[in-house]
């Protein structure tokens, strides 16, 4: 739009004044100037001899010959047919003029304030929570899946991006739309704060919300009022803890060939063992000295079931006549850029805690468990653990 107006602008200027010129020399032509008579003295009166004059004949055939002339009626008609076609449509042009060049204001503004005309909608998920213009969300197509549904139920939703959108543009377009509805803006985290979690927080009532970015995504996240105001500072202390655990001794790698990377200090054993699956393998970390272990497990080929299906079928394989796996309870996370399973599961009187992962090299869903409650290495394996072709 911006080159059109660059282009048509000048050409009508020119037609415009064009036009103008046209229409001011028809109505108002120049009179020429005549000169002025010169007059001779008077002399002396001479007689002069008599004229004799010719007797005009009539010619006949002269009745019926056109007039070469034109009467001054038809002059004025022809301006006055001239000044009805012209002046309208100069007055057409100067419009079409003066509308480009609002036209291009606009587009200047919008440029310069980077204000956005797109499709908006309500977010899937939460109420009266408005979209960024022209973002998409990611799991349109998965709408059935009942991991995908029970995302949505718990008050979180995610949405891709336009391409070209900056998160600085995303950060300033909801903190004048929230402010409109009546959310109240608690605090926002840059990226890489030590103690907060990254992301703008914002409280209405009994909700609290935050909203972040994330693999050039955007996500939202029902939370608690706390939780809001403290930035989930609770969930980074977890996580400092943890890694400053795990970075206590030096780390090994799992085999060049194996789907996932991850580093665990050398303080763990690491088996391999065969599955179902063919050529697939299941990988377990065992602390030395202790029973306390965690384990990677391929259950089945991503989007060939869903996610609580397999792990039904997960308890199903792990089931023997002495210990019995029941699956108490499951909530859908965010893990990377797909959706995972975070489920308690029943290990005969005990309670563990197992996540259901897609895995985007090979297209395997895996089971990440340990068999003991709270095991810091599992928890640090769901924070670093990356598929083999992820870029550092």
């Amino acid at each position: 739009m911006k080159i059109y107006s660059f282009l048509l602008i000048p050409l009508l200027i020119e037609i415009f004044l064009y036009s103008y010129y046209l229409v001011y020399m028809k109505l108002f032509p120049k009179k020429k100037k005549q000169a002025s008579r010169i007059r001779m003295p008077k002399g002396e009166k001479k007689k002069s001899a008599p004229v004799l004059r010719r007797k005009k004949r009539i010619d006949v055939s002269s009745i019926f010959k056109k007039k070469k002339h034109k009467y001054s009626y038809e002059r004025r008609s022809e301006k006055k047919y001239i000044k009805y076609i012209v002046l309208p449509l100069a007055f057409i042009l100067f419009s079409g003029l003066i509308f480009l060049a609002v036209k291009y204001v606009i587009l200047l503004r919008q440029s310069a304030f980077g204000t956005k005309e797109g499709i908006i909608s309500q977010v899937i998920g939460l109420e009266e929570i408005p979209t960024y213009p022209d973002s998409e969300f990611i799991f349109q197509d998965r709408m059935e899946d009942s991991v995908v549904k029970e995302f949505i139920s718990q008050g979180n939703s995610a949405y891709r991006l336009p391409v070209g959108a900056k998160i600085e543009d995303v950060e300033s377009y909801y903190m004048e739309e929230m402010q409109n509805l009546g959310w109240e803006f608690v605090q926002s985290v840059p990226l890489g704060s030590p103690d907060k979690k990254y992301g703008q927080y914002w409280i209405k009532e009994d909700l609290g919300l935050r909203i972040y970015s994330k693999f050039k995504d955007l996500w939202y996240e029902s939370i608690s009022i706390d939780d809001a105001k403290s930035a989930l500072a609770n969930l980074v202390k977890e996580e400092i803890e943890r890694e400053m655990l795990m970075a206590s001794s030096e780390k090994q790698d799992l085999l060049p060939d194996y789907p996932w990377k991850i580093q665990v200090p050398k303080e763990y054993i690491i088996k391999y063992s065969p599955t179902d699956m063919k050529e697939l393998r299941a990988v377990s970390f065992q602390k030395i000295g202790t029973i306390d272990s965690v384990e990677i497990f391929p259950i089945g080929y991503w989007k060939a079931k869903e996610l609580d299906f397999m792990l039904n079928d997960y308890c199903k394989l792990k089931s023997t006549d002495e210990i019995k796996y029941g699956v108490m309870n499951s909530i859908p996370i965010s893990f990377r850029d797909t959706l995972g399973l975070k489920s308690t599961l029943q290990k005969n009187e005990e309670t563990i805690t197992a996540y259901t992962i897609p895995n985007t090299y090979n297209s395997v869903v895996y089971v990440i468990s340990a068999n003991s409650e709270n095991s810091p290495l599992l928890e640090y394996l769901i924070e670093n653990i990356k598929p083999l072709d992820a870029k550092e």
